[in-house]
């Protein structure tokens, strides 16, 4: 005790360091406390009002405290009680200091309850937002982003006052003026908020503002358009990032703007429906060295379809320039948008792109976005599904995607078919069954273009993986003949080859009990051909339907074939079967 008591530096010569003294020896004195002895809590109190700070994790030279997220200086139901005029104030006047510990306030957590605030009660902020046009874009954006989610969560406002204010923010000086840290760009926030406003605001007709508020959302459209700047500078690997951008969100703002526009226009031209000015920009930005953004070009593409609708001579007649072919990158940016833009190709853009070789380049190219990959080999096989395209034509897209021997676009087609069909059989709907029976009639003649291919090359991983997966189409023919069955025998011999290849396998499992009735010799063979590696997992996963598989191939009199798949099973460890063997050893 009068060891930790002893020599305290005086306060007049180093105020911090006597106060870091107090504060350990405090530390040290808390232990003994429990004692009740009258020196130590003396000592303690008169350490106490040097350095009163709360004791944190005593006994431990350092500590680190990692937390998440800011904390508010105001509660939501504290600043929603102040007037738009004293909230803005507050937020004005509001410095954050050093943080230390997650109960200090911060800046940011003071935005988070702004914009809880406007989210809860959204008319009261439109009824008076002047105050906010001088605080700063950092709080701006919170207060816009509250009406994003208020609008979302289908809460009213005054749509009118909140375009006006963004009006009124865009024409200010001070808004462009202020320069930013890398990463902090509050203003580029703003933007985006208010490009998302928009959107949201026009893209439903049953909750949309009102359509006499268009000439002025276009008014801020346009300024988005001007200003906002690019984040997308290459191609990336998931292309949907492009309408997720700044710029792109202004971009496809200014599609449903139209849009709307066009949906609730009295307008005798119907050839044209899109307003004028927003036609004009985006014909002016066709020229890629006036908008060299890779988000245009990927707005255009994704959004194709409803241009057409909006004015179909401008679309057709600019395919080239919206689908620059002398430009990789603006191309590819553009196409991979209208891949993804649906799984099923538009009929007349369909014919117009494959007319202007935008459907060849496509088959060439090393797409950023594999997931547009996938979406082309559905285009072409939509194509053939509906007659667009033949096997008996070397030019033919269908043909030269099969011929092409690329592994990736060969497994797109591969899955499909087998989506497709599982897709449309659950269906009751009369057109989506007659589609169905459509997508049947080409798997026969897709198998074997494909199985050719690929047999050509079974000596190579990547197609023996394709050939693995070609198995689960057993499920898609109603009848195993000779050609079915040695293609699924050579195909189940690489069961194990594609990562996650049990669904592949129970897949084929189901089928064969489906088949079993018909063709109960193929479908022996086929599992007498499954290695025996995998019996064990098919104890695990599809026992029932092996089981009333091989009881309905003894009914049927293949006693043989029935006794050598319960033997093959019994030979790799996995006995489930005897029971079923024993059964008809009789």
């Amino acid at each position: 005790m009068d060891r930790i008591d002893s020599g305290l530096a005086s306060t007049k010569d180093d105020d911090t360091h006597s106060k870091s003294i107090a504060y350990k020896r405090r530390e040290w004195l808390s232990a003994l406390l429990e004692t009740g002895d009258e020196k130590v809590i003396a000592a303690y109190q008169k350490y106490e009002q040097i350095n009163p700070a709360p004791i944190e994790h005593p006994g431990f030279n350092r500590w680190t405290e990692i937390w998440a997220g800011s904390t508010s200086p105001l509660t939501v139901e504290k600043l929603s009680s102040l007037s738009n005029a004293q909230i803005a104030e507050y937020l004005t006047n509001f410095k954050e200091t050093e943080v230390f510990r997650k109960s200090d306030p911060t800046e940011r957590g003071l935005a988070h309850t702004l914009e809880k605030c406007v989210e809860a009660d959204p008319q009261k902020f439109t009824d008076n937002l002047l105050p906010f046009q001088d605080v700063s874009s950092f709080y701006q954006s919170s207060l816009l982003h509250g009406f994003l989610t208020a609008w979302r969560e289908k809460k009213e406002f005054n749509w009118k006052a909140l375009l006006e204010f963004i009006c009124q923010i865009l024409s200010s000086v001070r808004f462009w003026s202020v320069q930013y840290k890398t990463g902090f760009n509050y203003r580029n926030w703003c933007l985006s908020a208010a490009a998302d406003l928009i959107r949201e605001g026009t893209k439903d007709d049953k909750h949309a503002f009102d359509i006499q508020l268009l000439p002025l959302a276009e008014e801020i459209l346009l300024i988005l358009a001007k200003k906002t700047e690019s984040s997308m500078f290459a191609l990336t690997d998931s292309s949907i990032d492009a309408l997720s951008s700044d710029r792109g969100k202004v971009f496809s703002a200014m599609v449903n703007q139209a849009l709307r526009s066009a949906r609730n226009s009295e307008a005798e031209d119907i050839d044209c429906r899109w307003p004028y000015a927003i036609r004009s920009d985006f014909t002016k930005r066709l020229d890629r060295s006036v908008e060299t953004s890779l988000e245009f070009s990927y707005t255009l593409g994704f959004y194709l379809p409803n241009l057409l609708y909006l004015d179909e001579q401008w679309g057709v007649g600019n395919i080239d320039r919206i689908f620059p072919q002398q430009d990789e990158d603006h191309w590819q940016a553009a196409f991979s948008g209208y891949l993804l833009s649906s799984r099923y190709p538009h009929t007349n853009l369909y014919v117009w792109l494959k007319a202007n070789g935008h459907y060849q380049k496509a088959l060439n190219t090393n797409f950023a976005d594999k997931e547009a990959q996938g979406r082309l080999v559905s285009h072409l096989c939509v194509g053939w599904i509906k007659d667009w395209e033949t096997f008996d034509d070397d030019t033919s897209l269908i043909y030269q995607l099969i011929n092409s021997y690329n592994p990736n676009l060969l497994s797109a087609v591969v899955h499909f078919f087998l989506t497709e069909s599982e897709t449309l059989s659950q269906s009751i709907d009369s057109e989506k069954i007659k589609a169905y029976e459509k997508v049947k009639s080409k798997v026969r003649p897709a198998w074997r273009a494909l199985f050719k291919v690929l047999s050509r090359n079974s000596h190579e991983v990547a197609y023996q993986r394709i050939l693995s997966s070609l198995s689960a189409w057993l499920g898609l023919v109603d009848k195993i003949d000779t050609e079915i069955l040695e293609s699924v025998k050579t195909s189940i011999k690489y069961i194990n080859k594609v990562p996650g290849y049990g669904m592949t396998l129970s897949r084929v499992i189901e089928a064969l009990l489906r088949h079993v009735l018909i063709t109960p010799q193929q479908v022996g063979k086929i599992y007498l051909a499954i290695p025996k590696s995998e019996m064990w997992y098919l104890q695990g996963m599809k026992r029932d339907n092996i089981e009333k598989t091989v009881h309905i191939l003894y009914e049927k009199g293949h006693n043989g074939i029935a006794d050598e798949i319960c033997n093959r099973f019994g030979e790799s460890g996995v006995d489930f079967l005897r029971s079923v063997y024993e059964e008809y050893r009789h």
